[in-house]
């Protein structure tokens, strides 16, 4: 018998490959969106988080062995502009999922995906804390089989508001319009930390299956790469000669390396280098725009 999953945020970037990929794996997948998802051989639910009733009776029928819990805000920019929104977004729309989970199938696995900017100083960043802080909470309250994922800067085909697919977005634009302007960056030696969204995906899997309760884990690929490195992929495969305007003085201050110990212990490993990953992504935008 399949077994069943619920995928919130099923339309964003790492919805759609979660999507396909418990598909691929033989699961029966749900997907709740605030769109219809026509594209991916899916049963599509459109609902929002806050209708805490919709969500309620979303659970009560399909009864999921299995939640990965991706909706939310995700955009510190807009965070600043609309922070009560994003809490709302992050935090009551994860306390009415936990909600029905609780209710309905109090025995489904669920990984609630936070972020590395939890905790920081920002709206968005104290969303995701209080979200994590929610769901530890209600873990040990009612005994939920509950597990927080934080992976660090997730990048892969498709369209994502990240530097990496802004700047393969870019590249698509000199090569078809001719546009040979300089791009404008923060500061090329700013280092960053990408994961593959199909390696956070598969690091997923293995938690709802194999996950201690109550954990927090961290995902990444522990390697920090600076910008100027990701345009120097890029370089290798376009034929445009790209040039760069930085607009900070002085590299921001080192970030925080995820330390992904406790999901390697379950016997996780990336399966994309930065180089493919890259590739596919251009190729991604090649085909589709």
């Amino acid at each position: 018998m399949k077994k069943r999953i619920v995928i919130t945020g099923a339309a964003g970037f790492t919805g759609i490959h979660a999507c396909q990929h418990f598909a691929n794996k033989g699961y029966e997948v749900i997907g709740i969106s605030r769109s219809y998802l026509s594209n991916i051989k899916v049963r599509s639910v459109t609902c929002d988080l806050l209708d805490k009733e919709k969500v309620n009776e979303i659970f009560k029928t399909y009864k999921p062995d299995f939640c990965l819990h991706l909706a939310g805000e995700n955009s510190v920019p807009r965070s600043w502009d609309h922070p009560a929104s994003t809490i709302e977004a992050n935090v009551l729309g994860t306390l009415y999922l936990l909600e029905a989970i609780r209710k309905a199938v109090p025995s489904c696995r669920t990984v609630i995906v936070s972020s590395a900017l939890s905790g920081t100083d920002h709206p968005y960043g104290v969303s995701k804390k209080y979200q994590e802080d929610l769901v530890r909470d209600w873990a040990h309250l009612f005994d939920l089989q509950l597990m927080v994922a934080k992976p660090c800067n997730l990048i892969g085909p498709g369209r994502s508001p990240g530097f990496v697919s802004f700047l393969a977005n870019r590249i698509i634009q000199m090569e078809k319009f001719e546009d040979k302007s300089a791009i404008s960056i923060s500061h090329l030696e700013n280092e960053r930390e990408f994961l593959d969204v199909r390696d956070a995906i598969s690091a997923y899997e293995i938690l709802m299956k194999l996950g201690s309760i109550n954990m927090t884990y961290e995902i990444g690929s522990e390697n920090m790469t600076t910008l100027q490195e990701v345009a120097d992929i890029f370089q290798t495969h376009t034929k445009e000669k790209l040039t760069f305007i930085e607009t900070n003085t002085a590299p921001d201050k080192r970030p925080h390396l995820m330390n992904s110990k406790l999901i390697r212990e379950l016997y996780w490993q990336k399966s994309y280098p930065i180089e493919i990953s890259i590739k596919q992504i251009l190729s991604y935008y090649r085909f589709n725009s």
